[in-house]
């Protein structure tokens, strides 16, 4: 089977597995989620969505379909875009569990978006360090099914992306500090406290959109 067939039978699989449910805005919401792997992403994903009724597409989900087939990773993209897309003109909400912090994916998202007559809310998640390592060291992964085929490779991957996220400060003995990044975010959310009582207030501002 031909590479670009395999990518559109992955796309059409994942698209039609989707569950629409009838936003509750006036306008078409996108949710694009901007944060480091370990820093909550998935959870607040989750937890907003039940809040708002949106449609979460994961692109660890895209990836692990991709795996599958044999393919890479250089799909995901289109194939995140054209469902969040799809969602919104079946009458849904969108989050895009994904980090969006790379300039160049925000602008292909907003340029679709806008197409449709939508908008695009940028939500960051942040978590103290030890807390973001410690919860990939505890998780549980399934080598068949999670993107991640075991704890290692997962901080791994948490420190390759970090430099995204965090400068390096040289004092006290050098630390991280968290970058100010040029995004104009809807909010942002600290995911080691009380944060299931933010994501119910940020719920109620997007449902007054």
């Amino acid at each position: 089977m031909k590479k670009q067939k395999i990518i559109r039978q992955v796309a059409d699989n994942f698209i039609g597995r989707l569950k629409i449910i009838q936003r509750r805005t006036k306008k078409p919401i996108v949710v694009a989620m901007v944060g480091l792997i370990g820093s909550g992403r998935e959870l607040l994903a989750s937890e907003l969505s039940k809040l708002t009724g949106a449609t979460i597409i994961a692109a660890d989900d895209i990836r692990i379909a991709l795996r599958k087939q044999n393919q890479d990773y250089g799909q995901i993209r289109s194939i995140s875009q054209r469902a969040a897309i799809y969602v919104l003109k079946k009458g849904g909400n969108v989050i895009l569990e994904s980090d969006f912090v790379d300039s160049q994916k925000r602008k292909s998202l907003e340029e679709k978006v806008k197409k449709v007559q939508g908008r695009v809310l940028y939500l960051r998640t942040v978590a103290d360090r030890d807390v973001m390592i410690e919860r990939l060291i505890k998780a549980k992964y399934n080598p068949n099914h999670d993107l991640f085929k075991t704890n290692t490779i997962a901080v791994r991957e948490m420190w390759r992306r970090t430099p995204h996220h965090y400068r390096w400060e040289a004092k006290e003995g050098g630390r991280f500090i968290l970058r100010k990044l040029r995004i104009p975010f809807f909010t942002e959310i600290e995911t080691d406290g009380d944060w299931k009582t933010k994501v119910q207030k940020i719920a109620q501002r997007i449902k007054k959109m």
